[in-house]
Parts: structure tokens; C-alpha cells; sequence
């Protein structure tokens, strides 16, 4: 009885810190974080691309890259996804806020033709490109992307 007695309590004591052991959805969650800042990317939580101003829960991911110099595009956002905004010529994917220029059709044409599954948006900002991710991909996925998002900083940057 006395065993049985001093295992509960050492469960007792024990039982609070299995609460700071991540799952293992969290661990990979976090070596793809880490993996990003190693590919230079900064990762944060993001409203939905689509929302409405009045939404401003922080719902998804966003992976981006600062870009070095002052843009002088416009902000744009390109979803799927949802049925906001309007058509844009790549099926499934939706203009909203603005529409980029015509120089970037070629190139977006190139990046979503072979878009990751879990992207959902491609945002572009006055200092940032990104892209809306559900990060239930790999390593492999965030290169795609990560290689996306230089290609598309780089137009940006060369348009000025």
C-alpha cells in the first residue's frame, strides 16, 4: 500500500509538467518556424486575407519576407478559398482590394500554377510580400514557398 502511495504521489508531482511537453502537431509546427527563419521568413498571425474591416481576429498564418527597398505597386491580395472580391484570370483564385498591374501577371501565373495546397492567399504589402499558409505541409512545402516569396520580392523591388 505504501508503494501505491508514493507512486500517486510522484504522479501528483509530475502530472502539471507533462502540460509543457508540446504535442507532436506542435512540435512540427515548430521546426517549421524555425526552418523559416532560417529561409529569412518572418511568420505571424494574420487576419484572413478576405475579412471585412470590421473582422479583425487573427485566424491564419502568414509567412513573409521584408522587402529592401520602398515598393512603388499597390497593395494586393490574390485568395482562394472564399467567393470575396472578384475573378481573377487563374481559376479558383480571387482578386480582393486591389488588383495587381499588369506586370505581375506573368509571374503570379507562374507561382500559382503550382501552389502548395495549404496556401490560400498571396498578400502583397507596401514592405512585405507573404503568403497565407495552414502549415499542414513540410519542409519541402515551406521551400516552395519560401522560393516564391523571393521571386515575388524581386519583381517588386526591380519595379522601382
Amino acid at each position: 500500500m505504501t508503494w501505491l502511495v508514493i507512486i500517486f504521489a510522484i504522479a501528483m508531482v509530475l502530472s502539471p509538467l507533462m502540460w509543457f511537453k508540446q504535442s507532436p502537431r506542435q512540435k512540427r509546427i515548430s521546426q517549421l518556424r524555425s526552418a523559416a527563419a532560417n529561409l529569412n521568413l518572418q511568420v505571424s498571425l494574420h487576419q484572413r486575407p478576405e475579412a471585412r474591416e470590421s473582422e479583425d481576429a487573427l485566424s491564419t498564418v502568414c509567412y513573409k519576407i521584408r522587402c529592401g527597398q520602398e515598393p512603388s505597386h499597390s497593395d494586393w491580395v490574390l485568395h482562394r478559398f472564399s467567393q470575396r472580391g472578384w475573378a481573377s484570370d487563374w481559376e479558383g483564385w480571387q482578386w480582393f482590394n486591389k488588383q495587381a498591374d499588369g506586370s505581375w501577371c506573368d509571374l503570379v501565373e507562374d507561382i500559382v500554377k503550382d501552389m502548395p495546397d495549404g496556401v490560400s492567399a498571396i498578400i502583397m504589402q507596401s514592405n512585405s510580400v507573404g503568403m497565407i499558409w495552414d502549415e499542414r505541409g513540410d519542409e519541402e512545402q515551406l521551400g516552395q514557398i519560401a522560393k516564391k516569396l523571393v521571386q515575388l520580392k524581386q519583381h517588386a523591388e526591380n519595379k522601382c
